[in-house]
């Protein structure tokens, strides 16, 4: 003879612990990409523990993690004997990231697109992020463009409702904004702000077509129009002699 189980009461949701909004080594990772983005550290750069301890005023274990993080994301590299140094930005390097980049994002916009025939308010956050890019342009606040650049192609991921293609996309987020960083060395910032001006408006349209190609323009014309070693290599020259002057 079977015997029901007890009716109990289903644990309640707040036994949960509550998230904590963003840690310490969370905290450490974005110094990290930020002072990249800005040019604080370039590409290629050994990145010390005790050195990122001290100026952020943390312990070395945050870093130590956040390093490693960042490692998981080809952000740093890790050196036999050299220790951590921020990733390259060779050309073939940027190929790889840029092209894996633009079919994750033709991706998005497809699977966008419908959303929006069915209600042209799907794009309200895309429009919302936008705005403010516009705001950061005019304001010369060049670093945050750069991560309002990356803010708007996360968020057109996150639109398209494909869970696997943001999974896939995020990895690439902090190299994205180092290099969209960089770029704003190169290129006005209002140029940078009209192409995402551009990718709306082709959503908005339900042009697959328009928006692919427009894509192919802003992820691999514009950025290879950039000559990141060599600017690289000006950015250090132009260090050297703030240092000896």
């Amino acid at each position: 003879m079977s015997v029901s189980p007890p009716d109990r009461p289903r644990p309640r949701l707040t036994r949960l612990t509550p998230l904590a909004a963003r840690t310490l080594v969370d905290q450490v990772v974005d110094a990290i990409v930020e002072a990249t983005a800005r040019g604080v550290f370039l590409p290629g750069d050994r990145i010390v523990e005790a050195e990122v301890a001290r100026a952020l005023n943390v312990s070395r274990i945050p870093v130590r993690e956040a390093l490693r993080l960042l490692e998981s994301q080809s952000v740093v590299v890790s050196e036999r004997y050299r220790g951590m140094r921020l990733m390259s930005v060779d050309i073939d390097g940027l190929e790889k990231i840029l092209k894996v980049r633009l079919v994750l994002e033709q991706l998005a916009g497809a699977e966008v697109m419908p959303r929006v025939a069915a209600d042209p308010a799907v794009l309200a956050p895309l429009e919302a992020t936008l705005a403010e890019l516009h705001a950061a342009a005019t304001a010369g606040d060049d670093f945050r463009v750069a991560a309002l650049d990356t803010a708007f192609h996360r968020c057109l991921c996150e639109l398209s409702g494909n869970e696997v293609l943001v999974r896939s996309w995020e990895p690439l987020s902090r190299q994205l904004t180092i290099i969209f960083g960089l770029a704003t060395h190169r290129k006005t910032l209002t140029s940078i702000v009209a192409e995402h001006d551009e990718v709306i408006a082709a959503l908005r349209a339900g042009d697959r077509a328009e928006y692919d190609r427009l894509m192919e323009v802003h992820i691999l014309e514009y950025t290879r129009a950039v000559d990141y070693e060599a600017l690289v290599d000006q950015l250090r020259r132009i260090e050297a002699r703030r240092k000896a002057g």
